[in-house]
């Protein structure tokens, strides 16, 4: 069996001590890349990224019934269904998806308020330049 140039020359204990080095940097690694696991597997992270995936997956099933291609067929869309009744069923996520449901619902009445209030402004503003048109002489 061949050995490398660097185990004839560095010593026994030298190999261990940085076989040693080495294996607790890699331990330390791990733990750090545990936590990082633990603090992103939180209910709420897990939520919004759930939230997140079913948004996406709706507004593509939808869009394409919108713009006139393939509609969303209950083919398509039972993944969805599926995937939301199975989120509810954990009892941890039905309090963080309520809050993203109702702020949602909030925002998207928001929207339709100030997009209502833009239009009623709107409106007498598009009346006056019609009054203000001026006829020919003659008419």
């Amino acid at each position: 069996m061949a050995q490398t140039d660097w185990k004839t020359d560095v010593p026994l204990e030298e190999r261990k001590r940085k076989l040693l080095a080495e294996g607790a940097l890699f331990r330390i690694g791990i733990m750090q890349a545990r936590g990082t696991v633990r603090a992103n597997l939180t209910a709420e992270s897990l939520a919004k990224g759930a939230l997140s995936r079913i948004v996406g997956a709706v507004s593509s099933t939808f869009g394409a019934a919108f713009s006139g291609k393939r509609g969303g067929t209950l083919q398509s869309l039972s993944p969805l269904l599926i995937g939301g009744i199975s989120l509810l069923s954990k009892r941890y996520l039905r309090k963080p998806l309520l809050y993203g449901t109702v702020i949602s619902a909030g925002a998207a009445f928001a929207y339709y308020l100030t997009r209502r209030e833009d239009r009623a402004q709107n409106a007498p503003e598009a009346d006056d330049v019609d009054n203000n048109i001026s006829t020919p002489d003659g008419e």
